[in-house]
């Protein structure tokens, strides 16, 4: 079956990144283009969605590149030099010298002024802090980030977090692409192959993957193609192992038909003039031209992620936020904080279109995270490099609302905490990714084992 030439195999060599990349003739929604009377079927696709709210998980990891500055975001002090600790409140831009005074959950905090765009989903948001990234190397981090596994050096091992996500429950027959990854490699070594991640490049290519291939034939001779397809009998035997082809080209056919009946296609046109594209564009931030102009556009990713789960193509979307938060030098004081904020920024418009349809991410997850931190003290050129303590932003219903672990007072440096209470502790543990990898996974209602660590009950509902 045509299916069985785009689906990686079920288990990869763990060098190997399990993603498919497309093209025009991409088949995974495939098998025969008879299905131009579902073109009569068109309509509006928010109106649809509204009408009929998706009940399954949704689930988007955000990735910033290079490293960021925590002090600019959800880690940061009141004004002033610590020991070990210069935020370069002079150094900054007026917008960026005051942190924001947040409660997330129930505690009072500070957050940097370049997350002033996720100020309100405050009530929705978990923030951990003093997370141990073990490493200082970019490959590395983002390996680290990627399954929320301890890399075998820069090789992910295990499946990507949010392919974890995408096995959660069972799979509705029009998650046409159940899960897609932009800009960042995706791995599936344990999970159907249904769930193998679709990689795009950039936000823009969407658009030649969902386009028909052909100009479809008249309604009746379409009509009489769609019968004679779903009427054609298979000779393989009950017993083959596995998903028996018929089924999975039935599958692939009703995918099509989706594709073709809804005009998914155009619902990614960002650029178009039409009045949904235009509202998307205000709300993201981006212009018509940025397909074309600026296809990296932290905007249009945004747009494209939040495209995905809330027309209901994807349960699972991955996407990296360009350019580079790799600032090592004196540009640290005019680059880092607009770009972590055009990113975050972005981030919150996404959240905001999310919650439009679920209010209180009872059933919805955005995970932030970047590869590591930056260090507490800048160098002799003015900028600060690479830093152990990390942190990571989790917004979404599953998890309790607030701040769990912590940083030195003056130093940002590593501390044990109880994972009872988030609270340093002598006696405690320091908190690494697979903790929070198997928290979130368990929370959705995965299975945690992967992660080798036992998920923090405390910051699950119901669990403690």
């Amino acid at each position: 079956p045509t299916s069985s030439r785009i689906d990686a195999p079920h288990h990869a060599h763990p060098e190997a990144p399990m993603t498919f990349h497309p093209s025009r003739r991409f088949v995974l929604l495939g098998g025969g283009l008879g299905l131009g009377a579902a073109m009569l079927g068109i309509r509006r696709i928010r109106d649809v969605v509204a009408a009929t709210p998706d009940e399954s998980l949704r689930f988007v990891h955000v990735y910033l590149n290079g490293g960021w500055d925590v002090t600019l975001g959800p880690d940061t002090r009141a004004p002033g030099t610590y020991a070990g600790l210069d935020l370069g409140t002079a150094r900054l831009a007026p917008e960026f010298q005051t942190p924001l005074d947040v409660t997330v959950g129930s505690t009072p905090t500070l957050w940097g002024a370049a997350m002033a765009g996720l100020v309100p989903h405050a009530d929705k948001a978990t923030v951990f802090r003093g997370v141990n990234m073990n490493t200082v190397a970019h490959a590395t981090g983002r390996a680290y980030v990627n399954s929320f596994i301890p890399p075998a050096g820069t090789v992910v091992r295990g499946s990507s977090l949010a392919t974890a996500a995408a096995a959660v429950g069972e799979l509705a027959a029009e998650r046409i692409l159940p899960n897609v990854t932009v800009g960042f490699p995706s791995y599936n070594t344990a999970y159907s192959r249904e769930l193998t991640a679709v990689s795009l490049r950039r936000a823009s290519e969407i658009q030649g993957l969902l386009k028909p291939l052909s100009t479809p034939l008249g309604a009746d001779v379409e009509a009489l193609l769609a019968s004679a397809q779903d009427q054609a009998a298979s000779c393989v035997s009950d017993h083959y192992p596995g998903p028996r082809p018929a089924d999975q080209l039935a599958s692939s056919r009703g995918r099509l038909r989706r594709l073709m009946a809804e005009n998914l296609s155009a619902q990614f046109d960002f650029g178009a003039p039409s009045a949904d594209m235009v509202a998307i564009r205000d709300r993201f931030g981006f212009a018509a031209n940025a397909v074309t102009a600026d296809p990296l556009s932290v905007g249009m990713t945004a747009a494209l992620a939040a495209q995905l789960v809330r027309v209901g193509v994807s349960r699972s979307v991955t996407v990296t936020m360009a350019p580079s938060l790799d600032t090592h030098g004196a540009e640290w004081a005019t680059q880092h904080p607009t770009r972590l904020k055009a990113a975050l920024d972005a981030v919150g418009a996404l959240i905001t279109d999310l919650r439009e349809l679920d209010p209180d991410l009872e059933r919805t997850v955005v995970l932030v995270s970047s590869e590591f931190a930056r260090t507490p003290k800048f160098n002799g050129r003015g900028g600060r490099d690479h830093w152990f303590a990390n942190s990571l932003l989790v917004f979404g219903g599953v998890l309790r609302p607030g701040v769990f672990g912590a940083t030195g007072a003056d130093n940002l440096g590593l501390q044990k905490i109880d994972l009872a209470t988030g609270a340093p502790s002598d006696a405690g543990t320091v908190l690494l990714p697979e903790h929070v990898g198997a928290t979130l996974i368990s929370a959705v209602g995965g299975d945690p084992t992967p992660f080798r660590v036992s998920p923090i009950a405390a910051l699950i509902p119901g669990r403690s």
